[in-house]
């Protein structure tokens, strides 16, 4: 008997028009990910009312919801849609910033095996994550949040784009500057977008009426061997500082800038032979001269 097996599980992308109208020139857009987590869940109500014998009554249906997060290792010009749908702006000569440009799409799963196919409707970008792990991949999760799951029947008009063929990224190439100057002793970097996106509801309908947009939070994390005062003194003196990060696979490069980021939160850890890691939380705020938290460049070969 055939089942769905993750390896056998593709997934596509294409922009919804108006009302989520669906352009049948556009070709489908192929998602090079580690997993797919999108999916519909419906909200259970459980009745209240008390029933001899201490019997409960039937529970109904409530509210559905789709979320979930795509998770993948970072490869250049694979996910330059999802980055700009995250930061609600518009890449222009290369370079990506925060905005309030919304962007919707539809997100196709198949499962090859069993011959499944499901579309998501009205899917936006909440979050955006890029993870720089010491002596790994760099990895990227992008947690979107949509309107409506459904069965899909691919027409034979329809087509496909090929998926890109760059290699993943790691954090063996690269730099790290923070003030101008290299942090050539970092172990870990995090950085997050944040959309303060969530499903409103109307009543008389289990779907979402709509997604409404938050404000922008840019925020991470940074970890250190610990060699002076350096980071310490900015922590302590509330110091607004500039991180660029430029990841790479070699050939093409990303460089994320930071122009206002202020470390919020310290620790340090370590004992024994151990060397000590200096670890904080930061947050990077709106620079007026650029008017954006977080700057993307694109770098090709």
């Amino acid at each position: 008997m055939a089942y769905a097996v993750g390896v056998s599980q593709n997934t596509y992308l294409k922009p919804e028009g108006p009302d989520g109208a669906l352009d049948p020139a556009v070709a489908w857009i192929p998602l090079r990910l580690i997993s797919n987590g999108l999916s519909q869940t419906v909200e259970e109500l459980e009745s209240d009312e008390m029933l001899p014998g201490r019997h409960m009554a039937e529970s109904r249906s409530g509210v559905s919801s789709v979320a979930g997060d795509f998770e993948a290792e970072l490869t250049f010009g694979t996910f330059d849609m999802l980055l700009e749908a995250a930061f609600h702006g518009t890449w222009t000569d290369d370079v990506l910033k925060t905005g309030s440009t919304r962007r919707k799409f539809a997100v196709l799963k198949q499962n090859e095996d069993i011959g499944r196919t499901q579309i998501y409707r009205g899917c936006e970008i909440g979050t955006v994550t890029i993870d720089c792990p010491l002596q790994s991949k760099i990895g990227i999760t992008f947690s979107l949040i949509g309107t409506k799951e459904e069965a899909y029947v691919v027409d034979v008009a329809e087509t496909f784009a090929e998926p890109t063929d760059t290699v993943m990224m790691t954090t063996f190439e690269g730099s790290l500057f923070e003030g101008g100057t290299g942090l050539n002793h970092a172990t870990a970097l995090s950085i997050t977008l944040e959309n303060g996106m969530e499903a409103i509801y109307r009543l008389f309908s289990r779907d979402a009426y709509d997604v409404k947009l938050g404000r922008i939070n840019v925020n991470g994390s940074l970890s250190a061997y610990i060699e002076d005062d350096r980071l310490k003194a900015k922590y302590l003196g509330e110091t607004k500082t500039p991180l660029v990060v430029t990841l790479t696979d070699g050939e093409n490069s990303y460089q994320v800038s930071m122009t206002q980021a202020k470390l919020t939160s310290a620790s340090e850890e370590g004992s024994g032979d151990d060397p000590i890691i200096q670890s904080y939380d930061y947050k990077a705020f709106n620079d007026q001269a650029v008017d954006t938290e977080i700057t993307i460049t694109r770098i090709p070969a």
